[in-house]
């Protein structure tokens, strides 16, 4: 019996022969093949969701100008942030308030000119063709009195010197403009290489005291109102500009994410199907649209 039962063990344990080591073997390397396989997978996933969180930080940093954040200053940078976009929209307004004076003061100018012109040649005519002396001294005193008239409304409404005070005021405030855009660069630079605070609470006051006084002393200097229309404008084409602006970059990430998508599919062999060739050709399109507004943007 004590025989019988160690054959029986012998037949039921395999024996180790070559090729049962080489199907081991080979079961081992296809699981490591295995595994790797979905590591390279994981690792394109985590890929494709950087991409996307990037893409996603980009939009975020461009809409809230994080450029001029300053670090571990938010107060100081709260106060940059609020006088820049101060400064631009008055520039702004001050600006376009310019060019309304300015169309406005053509109206007076131009014919006052040419009203000034016509009776200059009307009076030398008078003298050269004595029969019609009469008819030339009627049509000059008209034109004289229209003339005048003119020149009492462009004195009055005082056109062409709204629109100098306002030019001033937007080059004042362009300057100004400048001012805290390299008082920011400079503020950045000293957070970056030092470790304490870029700025004390009395270099703070001082810095906005005379920011403060700057701006008082270009209101003084430009008495004249913005025009409320001109106000009004400026908000909505801010508020449209914003939209647009949104709008563009998720375009753009749009965009970049579509065409990422293609090429990780060419780089793997594969082949591209209908809707992809329609996608390819529909961002096409969008490119010539986009150059052609661009276009006609720098001919205007």
């Amino acid at each position: 019996m004590k025989i019988a039962d160690e054959e029986t063990k012998q037949q039921t344990v395999p024996p180790n022969t070559p090729s049962q080591r080489d199907a081991a073997k080979n079961f081992s390397t296809l699981r490591e093949h295995i595994r790797l396989e979905f590591e390279k997978k994981k690792q394109h996933v985590s890929k494709c969701r950087d991409r996307e969180t990037n893409n996603i930080l980009a939009l975020v940093r461009g809409l809230s100008d994080q450029d001029d954040t300053i670090p571990d200053q938010p107060e100081i940078t709260f106060v940059l942030k609020k006088l820049v976009k101060f400064a631009e929209e008055r520039r702004a307004t001050h600006a376009a308030s310019q060019r309304h004076f300015d169309r406005l003061n053509a109206v007076f100018f131009w014919p006052s000119i040419a009203l000034t012109s016509l009776t200059s040649a009307a009076s030398f005519l008078s003298v050269n063709f004595e029969e019609y002396r009469s008819g030339f001294n009627v049509s000059i005193g008209i034109m004289a009195s229209l003339s005048t008239l003119i020149v009492a409304l462009s004195e009055t409404y005082r056109y062409g010197s709204k629109a100098e005070q306002h030019g001033l005021a937007s080059e004042s405030y362009e300057n100004l403009r400048t001012k805290l855009f390299f008082k920011s660069v400079q503020l950045q630079t000293m957070a970056s290489t030092s470790e304490g605070p870029v700025m004390s609470q009395c270099d703070f006051k001082i810095f906005f005291t005379s920011i403060e006084d700057q701006i008082i002393e270009i209101a003084r200097q430009c008495k004249d109102l913005v025009p409320n229309a001109i106000l009004r404008d400026y908000k909505e084409n801010r508020f449209g500009d914003t939209v647009e602006s949104l709008a563009r970059n998720l375009r753009t990430i749009i965009a970049q994410d579509s065409f990422a998508r293609i090429v990780d599919k060419l780089s793997k062999g594969a082949k591209l199907t209908p809707a992809d060739k329609d996608e390819i050709y529909e961002l096409e399109k969008l490119a010539k649209v986009s150059r052609k507004k661009r276009m006609l943007i720098e001919k205007v």
